[in-house]
């Protein structure tokens, strides 16, 4: 992509994809989505001439995320819809003069990661650092422009960042443990009640879910029923389009239960975040990868982009797909009341479920 000052004039020009291609440096002609990580002008992610606080608010800052799938195979055409859906969304908002940071990743922790390794026969260690350079290459074939990529078992800044997530959770009175008995669909990463499946079997994939029973760690969600109907019933939590946003209105009003966030290391392989204070227990799947949201920012590290992007910022917004809404739109936000609390953390997300499994 063109970096130098002919890149300047943002409307005319655009990439193989006939996005228009937006350099956030104009005056140096620096395309910062060439610049890595671990670039010696970036700290925290946040390049030098950037470390100021934004006290700005309003509708200048926008945080863009994607959803971050399993790497149990390669990517498919509905990931790569999302992708550039929320490319195209962060692009805007830069076209416009917002300060926008746009996130991807890997989810690398759940259980069909495991399988999948078992299939091969390799280690899940090698099968989760193969699949993920594949789908982090998307960024290439696709043209995106992305910000940060995070993966979820292998950096720092997300273990560290889950386990003190799930020490404030503990410390707030949210978590607590109790044996439990339900039907669990592996590819889906969750439990089902008798009623949501169809025919016995899952309403996603097709299969029968397996009976688990085990002694886990819960959260407590019915605990924040009533925030969370204030907050989507208000529209602080707007769900796009608007029959996904009648959906969550719907399923909080026929009460929210408590739900599982852990699994037992013998089920989890071994693999996956441990959960601190008991190494019997890892991080179930989703509560440990819906953190990668504040983690890839530094959250519990005081950085200058976790402040700019999440605590300073209105515009948060999440671009899924339909089928991992409840997770967004109702887990996430209840399990960040207490945490971040002070950062308001769910009063202003926006969760859209075009996304892989679209409208």
């Amino acid at each position: 992509m063109p970096t130098g000052p002919e890149n300047q004039r943002l409307v005319s020009q655009v990439t193989a994809s006939g996005l228009p291609t937006v350099s956030r440096n104009e005056p140096h002609g620096i395309d910062d989505r060439q610049i890595p990580v671990h670039d010696p002008r970036v700290r925290d992610g946040v390049k030098a001439d950037e470390q100021r606080e934004d006290k700005r608010g309003g509708p200048g800052l926008h945080y863009v995320t994607t959803a971050i799938p399993y790497v149990n195979a390669a990517p498919h055409l509905g990931f790569a819809l999302e992708l550039v859906q929320a490319d195209v969304l962060a692009r805007y908002h830069r076209l416009v003069g917002d300060d926008t940071w746009f996130l991807t990743g890997t989810d690398e922790n759940s259980l069909t990661n495991v399988l999948a390794a078992d299939r091969e026969g390799v280690p899940i260690r090698s099968l989760v650092d193969r699949n993920a350079a594949v789908f982090r290459a998307l960024a290439h074939t696709l043209h995106l422009s992305q910000d940060d990529f995070i993966r979820t078992a292998t950096d720092p800044r997300h273990r560290d960042g889950a386990q003190r997530f799930w020490t404030a959770c503990a410390a707030a009175g949210d978590i607590y443990k109790r044996p439990y008995r339900g039907l669990y669909c592996v590819r889906c990463e969750r439990f089902y009640t008798t009623d949501e499946l169809l025919g016995g079997r899952c309403p996603e994939h097709e299969i029968e879910p397996e009976v688990v029973e085990e002694e886990n760690y819960f959260f407590r969600l019915s605990r924040y029923a009533d925030q969370l109907s204030e907050l989507v019933t208000s529209r602080a939590l707007r769900v796009v389009p608007e029959s996904r946003h009648h959906e969550v209105q719907a399923f909080i009003a026929r009460g929210v239960t408590d739900f599982s966030i852990s699994r037992t290391q013998a089920r989890a392989r071994g693999w996956g975040i441990p959960v601190p204070g008991d190494p019997d227990q890892v991080m179930y799947v989703w509560f440990d990868a819906l953190t990668n949201y504040i983690t890839a920012l530094g959250y519990g590290s005081e950085s200058a982009r976790f402040r700019r992007s999440w605590i300073n910022n209105p515009h948060r917004v999440h671009v899924i797909g339909k089928d991992i809404l409840r997770f967004h739109a109702v887990s996430w936000p209840a399990c960040c009341c207490r945490p971040v609390s002070r950062y308001r953390p769910g009063s202003s997300s926006t969760a859209s479920s075009h996304g892989t499994g679209g409208a």
